[in-house]
């Protein structure tokens, strides 16, 4: 009898082959695994591992230097390395995201540098992982108070200067005044701060230059560290200089009172100071001036006599030689006094009103003291004096006191000290004929 064939009979023995083998497969991986747990169980219970590079977390939420209002200065993110123990099959795959460092903050309560212990523990709360070093195992850190404080800006430019003939007067900074944040301690070590300009140039007239920079200096002139200062709204600094012109002003005085004759420069006067240092806000100012500090009276001059005058400025300008006043002596070396007598003959009248007369009551003028060089006075007569009355100043008719000028026609080099009062009548040409003129 002839066996049938089945045509569908080897596909299906195909399959089942198939899902043997896939089955036996899985068997395999699983034997694997539990043969790898139980090596590592029995062959490798613990490892040590070193896992580098471990951030570091420093937060202060929650802690006393946070309750305080500390703040960490100095701190800055770091890594370490961290030296572990455990279970083979519990650490064997960790890497630095499987550990968590922080920094211990317990100990920080008041301003100060702490040395704080950097503390590391798996992120994974069931393996049982004991860390055995951590590298590095502190940190030093300084707490205080961040705080604020405005100062004062001022500007520092050594290499800035002025043209020949010319001084810097100042220079100003805009904005004048900066608040700066820091820690407190910092702030109080600051005595001043300047903006910079370390640029060379010579200027002839006021400009204007900005800068960025600022320095931080101690009381004791020492730059202190910029970067441990946060100015509040930073930026650019106008640093504005003012320049004044230099001169020399000489200075004189003025004799008032003297007869026409007489000569000035012969008064044997000495000024204090002969002339002075001036910087003046005109640039357009010449190099030298002449500055009249006062006006003395001839007839006030007896040469043991002082007279003191503050030097006058114009607006703006300022004296440099640091004296305010000039004071005006007299050398006596040489000289001498000698009184005389004027009798009413040699007493005249000027500039009498028209259509007045003028009559001289008074007789004769006495003691008249005459100051000049010894050898001139010495051989000076009464006669050789006269006195001048001036009548400039009458409009009415009357009876008058006025100073005579005296002089000597033949010597300019001599004058009279004190005054000399002269009555004066004046009338009516028409009614009179009296003329001392």
């Amino acid at each position: 009898m002839e066996e049938v064939k089945n045509e569908n009979s080897a596909p299906a023995k195909n399959k089942r082959n198939l899902k043997g083998d896939f089955g036996l497969r899985i068997l395999a991986l699983a034997v694997a695994i539990i043969a790898w747990f139980v090596l590592s169980i029995t062959q490798y219970p613990t490892i040590t591992k070193t896992i580098s590079g471990v951030h570091v977390d420093f937060n202060m939420e929650g802690t006393k230097a946070q309750e305080k209002g500390l703040d960490a200065l100095n701190y800055k993110d770091i890594t370490v390395d961290v030296e572990i123990q455990g279970m083979n099959y519990e650490i064997g795959g960790y890497t630095a995201n499987d550990l968590s460092a922080t920094v211990d903050l317990g100990e920080v309560t008041k301003e100060g540098t702490y040395t704080l212990d950097i503390n590391v523990k798996s992120t994974h709360s069931t393996d049982k992982c004991t860390i055995v070093s951590v590298t590095p195992e502190t940190i030093q850190v300084d707490f205080d108070r961040i705080t604020t404080k405005t100062l004062e800006l001022t500007a520092e430019a050594p290499l800035v200067s002025a043209e020949e003939g010319y001084t810097l007067r100042e220079a100003t900074v805009t904005p004048s005044e900066i608040t700066v944040e820091g820690a407190k301690n910092d702030l109080d070590n600051i005595s001043k701060v300047t903006a910079q300009i370390t640029k060379s140039r010579k200027i002839s007239e006021d400009v204007t230059i900005s800068t960025e920079d600022l320095v931080f200096y101690d009381a004791d002139d020492n730059i202190l560290d910029s970067s441990k200062f946060t100015v509040q709204n930073s930026g650019s600094y106008d640093v504005s200089f003012v320049v004044y012109k230099k001169k020399t002003a000489d200075l004189r005085v003025d004799v008032s009172g003297c007869p026409d004759n007489f000569d000035i420069n012969t008064l044997p006067m000495i000024l204090s100071e002969e002339s002075i240092s001036v910087i003046s806000p005109n640039l357009e100012d010449g190099d030298t001036e002449e500055i009249t500090v006062g006006t003395i009276p001839l007839s006030s001059i007896n040469l043991s006599k002082n007279f003191s005058f503050s030097i006058p400025l114009n607006t703006g300008e300022i004296n440099m030689t640091g004296s305010d006043n000039v004071v005006v002596s007299f050398d006596d070396e040489g000289y001498t006094s000698k009184e005389f007598t004027v009798d009413a003959s040699r007493i005249k009248t000027v500039n009498r009103p028209a259509g007045m007369t003028t009559t001289i009551e008074t007789k004769k003028l006495t003691n008249v003291v005459i100051y000049g060089p010894e050898e001139v006075i010495s051989k000076l007569e009464d006669s050789d004096i006269y006195a001048q009355v001036d009548l400039s100043d009458i409009y009415e008719y009357g009876s008058y006191t006025r100073n005579a000028l005296i002089y000597v026609p033949d010597h300019d080099d001599v004058w009279c000290f004190g005054v000399n009062p002269v009555q004066v009548v004046t009338a009516n040409s028409a009614d009179s004929t009296s003329d001392n003129e």
